[in-house]
């Protein structure tokens, strides 16, 4: 977990590292890959596996070209995809002292790449319409402040309803360069 400002948002953030991925990432030197075009084409190569240029489009073959060898490699007429998700962030939590409908807004920043929520650090009176519209969007509410046991008002939409798609990929490499900046992200072995 880290408290990161992710797209303007602050939030606390569950991950789950692709550890070979960010070992082979500090190792080559290779850090957020940000350029959605440039997802979108790797996404239709496979990891590890040679694929022939005459199979891809002129604009494929182009942007492949211009990858660095750590993210795309060429052998001969195949390109092969080295770059891999660097991690999987699970939930998103938002803090909010009351219950508010920018609240929900913020958090749902969130709620097209994982599973997201607010917290509330005051009290849970007055949230009856906050945990209405987020039932709606597929927002959690949890309601804790004071060392009292936290109250879960709402459960978030379960991340199984996520596809993988260039936006959750471009989100991923996103908090992976928040991690890499605020130096989060473990060191490779040697």
């Amino acid at each position: 977990m880290a408290q990161l400002t992710v797209r303007g948002v602050p939030a606390l953030l569950a991950y789950r590292l692709n550890v070979a991925e960010a070992e082979r990432r500090a190792r080559k030197g290779v850090g957020p890959v940000l350029d959605p075009a440039e997802l979108e084409g790797l996404s239709h190569l496979p990891v590890g596996l040679p694929v022939a240029a005459e199979s891809l489009t002129p604009r494929e073959r182009r942007l492949f070209r211009r990858c660095p060898p750590d993210v795309v490699e060429r052998r001969g007429s195949e390109f092969v995809r080295r770059l891999a998700a660097p991690l999987e962030v699970d939930l998103a939590v938002v803090r909010a002292v009351r219950p508010s409908r920018g609240a929900l807004l913020r958090a749902g920043r969130f709620g097209a790449y994982t599973a997201s929520a607010v917290w509330l650090d005051g009290p849970a009176a007055g949230s009856e319409l906050l945990v209405m519209e987020a039932g709606v969007y597929g927002l959690g509410v949890a309601c804790g402040h004071g060392g009292a046991v936290p109250e879960l008002l709402v459960a978030p939409r379960s991340s199984s309803h996520f596809r993988h798609t260039t936006a959750g990929w471009l989100f991923a490499e996103q908090v992976y360069g928040e991690l890499t900046a605020a130096r989060r992200i473990p060191r490779p072995m040697p």
